[in-house]
């Protein structure tokens, strides 16, 4: 037990030690300690407005629930309109293609023609008898098993209706309240301390991590790899297609002008590796391999297997009438931890929009004023000659 002890007292100074060196930096601790600034405020800004759509979403959900628990039926007279309006609504979740269906209503009594798989008619005549104002009910339709001729019947998905617990998107007030639990089961965890209160402690982790990002759990610790964080960014600069091409096609500068980027090693043809920084300045490393080059046109690069960030991004180099070259950056990257690294990188500003902002601010400047880098000089070279903290004050 007490080695324990010290170990979290350790754990802990070295955090905060770590934190304090981030944010007292010389350098850039004034810069940082202002976008942190301005991240709290963008959160609360944020956070009114959740609480805006949580009320809202709220007050609907409790008049659902009363119109619900009418015990009486509803005997106020239903139009024509409202009642064709009310079933095409309940098509949708009932048949896989409901434009392919017919639908007349008389006074209450409906008839249903059109097309239909004959695998879903029982579902179909199902949901439109359960709508409120239907009478009475007709079918004249043509089932099939064999789709494969109908035009009516081609590329459609049923939208079945799934627990709200299992989709992809929470709405507000379930958000708020399984993060409530998620916090009450992390709360009862650290009060108690033996084995269930650990297993409450990580289940009430993962649940409030899920209402916070409103993100499937497999997207937030990063099991899913064809979900990526994608970036964009069109930037215009007055120097030679070519100086650009020569730059980006060399990441041995970047370091030079990205700031997140502390070191780029050439380790064979094409193969590089990567050493940036991470949140509150923890280094994370990768190896990388530009893939593609059109001299002038385009470099594209994409990470290595088992990369700790998996990464791919292209450049697009196009030459403007007035001798300025407009750049088209494209990147995604699927971070540390999934979306709950991306979460933590974005909280210290480290998130690749934010970042690429500043950098091409430096990038362009530094072609723009013609300092020799953007004759892609060695990195040594310009160390020497201190260019390195020209470009870092730029």
């Amino acid at each position: 037990m007490k080695s324990r002890r010290v170990s979290v007292v350790l754990v802990g100074a070295f955090s905060a030690g770590a934190l304090t060196m981030y944010f007292a930096d010389p350098d850039r601790g004034r810069r940082r300690r202002a976008l942190l600034k301005d991240a709290f405020r963008h959160s609360a800004h944020d956070l009114r407005r959740f609480g805006q759509r949580f009320c809202r979403d709220l007050e609907n959900k409790l008049e659902g629930i009363i119109a619900e628990s009418q015990r009486f039926p509803d005997q106020t007279p239903v139009s024509d309109v409202v009642l064709l309006q009310r079933i095409r609504t309940s098509l949708g979740r009932a048949v896989s293609h409901p434009g392919a269906v017919e639908v007349s209503c008389t006074e209450g009594s409906v008839l249903l023609g059109g097309w239909v798989l004959a695998d879903e008619v029982d579902d179909l005549t199902q949901a439109v008898r359960s709508v409120r104002g239907v009478k009475d009910l007709s079918t004249f339709l043509n089932t099939t098993d064999h789709p494969e001729h109908i035009s009516a019947l081609q590329s459609g998905n049923r939208h079945t209706m799934r627990p709200e617990l299992w989709r992809d998107n929470w709405s507000p007030t379930l958000r708020v309240l399984t993060g409530s639990a998620g916090a009450g089961l992390i709360l009862y965890g650290v009060i108690h301390g033996r084995s269930i209160g650990k297993a409450a402690a990580i289940n009430g982790a993962i649940l409030l991590a899920r209402s916070i990002l409103n993100s499937p759990l497999r997207r937030i610790l990063g099991a899913d790899p064809a979900v990526g964080i994608h970036t964009q960014k069109t930037i215009t600069i007055r120097a030679k297609t070519a100086d650009l091409y020569e730059f980006w096609r060399n990441p041995e500068n970047y370091p030079q002008v990205f700031s997140h980027v502390y070191k780029v090693t050439r380790e064979s043809d094409d193969v590089y590796r990567w050493v940036v920084m991470g949140p509150a300045g923890v280094p994370l490393s990768w190896t990388g391999r530009i893939t593609r080059q059109i001299p002038n046109k385009l470099v594209e690069w994409h990470s290595t297997p088992q990369s700790i960030v998996e990464n791919h991004g292209t450049v697009l180099f196009e030459s403007e009438n007035d001798g300025q070259t407009r750049l088209h950056v494209r990147m995604s990257y699927c971070p540390p931890s999934g979306l709950l690294g991306h979460a933590v990188a974005k909280l210290f500003r480290l998130d690749p929009k934010r970042v690429m902002d500043g950098d091409f601010v430096r990038l362009k400047s530094m072609f723009e004023l013609g300092n020799p880098l953007a004759q892609t000089v060695p990195v040594s070279v310009c160390a020497a000659q201190g260019r390195k903290d020209y470009v870092h004050a730029l």
